[in-house]
């Protein structure tokens, strides 16, 4: 009797095949999950994401999709002897792996996949750290780059163990890892090389800022140099100017005195002449007053004559202003003679040597010298007060002394009024010359003693005056002060220290 034919499946072949549905169906949403993983773990690492963040993802969907217990994604090194090492880069349970006699190590030292679900009775097992949950199955994978291991990638106690069919599943992981573990690598070492770069530009940098400092220190350096040496040949040549005015001034002093001493002679000589000549007059007047109106003939006429002419000449005005006349130019002559000395004392040669010096003498001497360009533009007011004397060197002294009454003089616009005062105060010397000009404003005073520097316009000084002035008090051990306010004046204080020990 033979079976009735149905048009059913046994339930066997039914079930055989839902469930080959169900393992395709699994596979196909393993395969799927793993390449949106692999993929969105791609475009991570493009978009600039960090190695370790990446690992920790990819890891936690290995051992999802293997049902693994733990894992480790590492990157192959090898330390100062050679031997190969794992950094971790995404790790469960804290696993550390530079043991190479362990399976962990067997993948570093063959560079092949390890499969182990007998681990207990695998002579490369070795030994786990305590703590930690045993092993039950292990899948190590290499990480290879041609020859070169870059990394491993290592799954512990999956349900059922590993097979190969899982490894040629990973396959696209693998090389997923691979291909960032590289590429980190390639951006880590630009970052390194980015970074030594930096370093080296920054220290091209502090060196060209340093050359640039130094350059310039040199340039300023040499400036100063520069600027030092010009002052010091403008002062050469200004001392050898007034060192040949000197000795002309002393040629013509002394050509001057020469005649200046005849007519100082002669004009005394014509006063003792004069007086002669009055009392002879006198006599004569009394004489014909004494003759009287009865004189006759020739006498008569002649004594008609000298009235007429007495009269007509105004004889006692003559007498009396001839008088005058001799006083006056004696006067003047001894005036000349003042000035000559004068300027003989000014320009006299610098002995070298500092000396007792009278302050309100050189300053006496040098008004007379410098009064002709002062007494049409200002009236100078003097107030000296008894000073000790200073130690110091005269000519150098009445320098300063004309530099500043002639800068003063200059600063007045049309006619103003020049104070110079000596002082007293504690262990120094005071001399003070203060003008009505027209004062200077902050920033000009702070450049006055700079050498070169002039407000005036070009042909009407060099800029050296003030230079060479506070060149010369600083040798004398003393300073020079400045007041000034614009459309008020200004007033030079020169602080010289007493003489000691004299």
């Amino acid at each position: 009797m033979s079976k009735a034919v149905s048009g059913r499946r046994p339930d066997s072949a039914q079930g055989r095949t839902r469930s080959r549905a169900l393992v395709a169906e699994r596979a196909l949403h393993a395969s799927n999950s793993l390449l949106q993983a692999l993929t969105e773990a791609q475009l991570e690492f493009i978009e600039g994401s960090e190695a370790h963040h990446l690992f920790d993802k990819l890891l936690a969907v290995l051992l999802e999709l293997t049902e693994s217990e733990y894992g480790f994604i590492g990157e192959v090194l090898r330390d100062a002897q050679g031997a190969p090492y794992v950094r971790t880069h995404a790790i469960t349970h804290g696993l550390e792996l530079r043991n190479l006699e362990t399976l962990f190590g067997r993948v570093l030292t063959t560079g092949e996949a390890v499969v182990t679900n007998e681990p207990q009775t695998d002579p490369h097992a070795g030994g786990l750290p305590p703590g930690y949950p045993p092993l039950n199955a292990f899948l190590g994978l290499p990480l290879k780059s041609g020859d070169e291991l870059v990394g491993t990638v290592g799954i512990a106690n999956r349900p059922g163990g590993y097979g190969p069919e899982l490894i040629e599943f990973l396959q696209p992981f693998v090389a997923t890892c691979c291909s960032i573990i590289l590429g980190w690598r390639g951006r880590q070492q630009q970052r390194d090389t980015e970074e030594l770069l930096r370093q080296r530009e920054e220290e091209l940098q502090r060196h060209r800022d340093h050359l640039e400092e130094l350059v310039q220190s040199r340039t300023e350096s040499l400036l100063h140099t520069t600027v030092a040496l010009e002052e010091r040949q403008a002062q050469l040549l200004h001392s050898e100017r007034m060192a040949s005015l000197g000795q002309l001034v002393a040629g013509i002093a002394h050509e001057i005195n020469n005649p200046l001493g005849y007519i100082t002679s002669n004009l005394t000589t014509l006063t003792q002449y004069l007086s002669v000549f009055t009392e002879l007059l006198k006599l004569y007047r009394e004489l014909a007053d004494g003759l009287g109106p009865e004189s006759q003939g020739p006498q008569a006429e002649l004594l008609a004559r000298i009235r007429t002419l007495q009269e007509q000449e105004d004889l006692d005005y003559l007498l009396g202003d001839v008088t005058d006349l001799l006083n006056d130019s004696r006067e003047g002559s001894h005036r000349v003679a003042d000035i000559v000395q004068s300027l003989k004392a000014f320009v006299r040669e610098d002995s070298k040597q500092p000396e007792l010096v009278d302050v309100n003498k050189e300053l006496a001497t040098t008004l007379k010298v410098v009064w002709n360009q002062l007494k049409y533009r200002c009236e100078v007011k003097c107030d000296y007060a008894q000073v000790p004397p200073i130690l110091g060197r005269p000519a150098q002294l009445n320098q300063v002394f004309t530099h500043l009454l002639l800068n003063a003089v200059q600063a007045i616009p049309e006619r103003g009024v020049i104070h110079v005062t000596t002082l007293h105060e504690g262990d120094e010397v005071l001399v003070r010359i203060t003008d009505t000009g027209h004062g200077m404003r902050p920033e000009v005073l702070t450049k006055i003693f700079s050498p070169f520097f002039t407000t005036k316009p070009p042909g009407k000084g060099a800029g050296l005056g003030l230079s060479i002035s506070e060149g010369i008090v600083s040798n004398h051990k003393g300073r020079i002060e400045v007041q000034s306010q614009f459309g008020q004046g200004s007033t030079f204080t020169l602080r010289l220290p007493i003489a000691q020990d004299f």
